[in-house]
């Protein structure tokens, strides 16, 4: 069907349009190009219809060419900010809509794009109302005709564009309300934090509240077309959900929605991703990407694979499919067997501190506690530290002077969080080790957070799938400068020293480090016995997990003193004196 060049709004369509708007009651789209020819036509309900993907210039400096008109059967035809935006973000020539009742036209408005400085097209201007046939509307098509060739700026910036993002999360049950806030609403603000930390821009944060997750578009397909209609109207170009979908949960949404959709898993593991300085940090987040994205692998389904059998599936060759599967479990073979190295690397180095009598000390506890600042303050150094959520990825380890003289090693490690993807745990293994070998975990956190209490849990399970709670811990309040000194902070059970200090001020810094002197005196102690001469592995075994003070070979067996951890005394307890 075509229609004559230049006329925007054929008073012949525009009665078609009223009649079978008026017959089904529903929004009806057509896109026409401009020499006339319709290019496609939509049917949505009675207030929306989605928009096609349609062919046009690529061009950001250009219009696509095509225009749309489409009808409101509610009478009116003004346009709304969903009309609008779609209107700028696809660069049509125009958005006409027609007002219909009774299936007679009402009134038409027309918005045409206008250009911005920098020659994109940003806003638009809108004129109206009209009837067809008005002279008014020629001038229209050659004023667009005229804007889109009156691109001035020959160049602009290439820079990468901040992605505009609209966040959605799902409360099917209240939880503990903190700060007059659900656990739902407090992650989703979580959510935000990590959204800025990737350097996305949030423009909307959206919970839906629903008894039970939809299995196909998790927040239900309702909800889902709801929020197309936003991202329409905000500009918003990715949705970050705050929880891990499936590779078929993000497809459904994609498609009903028209944005990109990252889950909470993505997102942290896209922020690990650009914070990885290190080589063996950038191996441990490229294998959890790989971990994470192998079973979300999704083409054409099951038609995609050749290797399943039966009527289509025969033939030479492997799908594409089967050949990135094939390719990412290689690549995770070869990033696992390079970190397996650089654990063994880890344990020489792990082993030349235990012969060196070097005791270890692993900072612990949720992102962005202060882990960093606190380093900074105790070793006198000057560790990369950020009002960031994962500011801190590599390991870092520094020389702590203790009270008595001794000194100690302390290893920053990186920050916990909720819902911490499996993947990065495994991953990061050869990383947490620091914390499992370690003699003393400070466990830091940050006072002044309200949900500081639910932080520690989330670090104390995160300890307990590590098989690290039976480690000596202190436990460091954090940021006790910003509450004025006072805190309502319910502690765990578990048996351990307890300080409150400031990372920043310095109050509180001296006690701890005499507490952690003390600690460490505690697990160590003095012993003197005879190691028979038949026993030969035990002096060895004294130099590798002691310190060996003193040796004298007599005529029963070899007298040694030294001074041992508690922790590795079981296995010659039977000698001592």
């Amino acid at each position: 069907m075509a229609f004559e060049a230049g006329d925007l709004m054929p008073q012949e369509l525009v009665q078609k349009l009223a009649f079978f708007t008026h017959k089904i009651n529903r929004e009806i789209a057509v896109y026409l190009d401009r020499k006339g020819t319709v290019t496609d036509i939509s049917i949505g309900d009675s207030s929306t219809v989605s928009l096609p993907e349609l062919e046009g210039r690529k061009s950001k400096m250009r219009l696509s060419g095509i225009r749309c008109i489409h009808t409101h059967p509610n009478g009116t035809g003004q346009l709304s900010s969903v009309d609008i935006s779609s209107l700028i973000n696809l660069r049509l020539d125009a958005m006409i809509a027609l007002g219909v009742k009774d299936g007679e036209l009402t009134e038409a408005y027309v918005s045409i794009p206008s250009r911005a400085e920098s020659g994109e097209f940003d806003s638009a201007d809108l004129f109206g109302p009209y009837q067809p046939g008005d002279p008014e509307l020629g001038n229209i098509f050659g004023l667009i005709i005229e804007r889109d060739k009156n691109n001035k700026a020959a160049f602009y910036d290439n820079d990468v564009e901040e992605e505009r993002a609209i966040l959605v999360g799902l409360e099917t049950l209240s939880g503990r309300m903190i700060g007059g806030k659900s656990e739902a609403e407090r992650s989703l603000d979580e959510l935000e934090e990590l959204a800025n930390t990737s350097g996305a821009v949030v423009i909307e944060k959206i919970l839906q509240k629903k008894p039970v997750k939809d299995p196909a578009f998790y927040i239900g397909r309702g909800k889902a077309e709801e929020i197309g209609l936003l991202c329409q109207a905000a500009g918003a170009d990715t949705l970050i959900f705050d929880v891990e979908l499936s590779g078929a949960q993000v497809r459904n949404i994609e498609d009903v929605t028209g944005a990109k959709v990252v889950d909470r898993t993505t997102l942290i593991l896209d922020i690990f991703a650009q914070r990885a300085r290190s080589k063996e940090g950038k191996l441990q987040v490229e294998l959890a990407q790989l971990k994470y994205r192998l079973p979300r692998l999704t083409g054409m389904g099951g038609q995609l694979s050749r290797l399943g059998g039966g009527i289509g599936t025969r033939g030479p060759g492997e799908k594409k499919l089967e050949v990135d599967k094939r390719h990412i479990r290689r690549r995770i073979n070869f990033l696992e067997s390079e970190l397996d190295q650089v654990s063994i690397r880890r344990n020489r180095t792990r082993e030349a501190r235990k012969k060196n009598t070097v005791p270890s000390i692993a900072l612990v506890g949720y992102t962005n506690a202060g882990k960093s600042t606190l380093m900074n303050k105790l070793c006198n150094c000057d560790v990369f530290a950020e009002n960031k959520l994962f500011a801190t990825l590599d390991p870092t380890a520094r020389k702590l002077q203790l009270a008595d003289g001794k000194t100690a090693l302390l290893v920053d490690t990186v920050g916990f969080i909720r819902k911490l993807p499996h993947e990065l745990v495994d991953a990061f293994k050869s990383t947490l080790e620091e914390v499992v070998y370690s003699d003393i975990l400070l466990h830091v956190v940050d006072v002044s957070n309200e949900e500081a209490e639910e932080q520690i849990a989330v670090v104390m399970d995160i300890l307990e799938s590590l098989e690290a709670l039976q480690k000596s811990m202190i436990l460091v309040l954090n940021k006790i400068d910003m509450v004025n000194g006072k805190h309502n902070i319910r502690i765990p059970d578990k048996d351990c020293k307890i300080f409150e200090v400031s990372a920043v001020t310095g109050q509180g810094i001296p006690q701890l480090i005499s507490g952690i002197s003390e600690l460490l005196s505690e697990n160590e102690i003095n012993i003197e016995f005879t190691i028979p001469y038949n026993q030969g592995w035990i002096l060895p075994y004294m130099y590798e997990n002691g310190k060996v003070m003193e040796t004298d070979y007599k005529e029963d067996g070899i007298r040694v003193k030294a001074v041992i951890r508690d922790t590795k005394i079981e296995k010659i307890k039977e000698f001592l004196n």
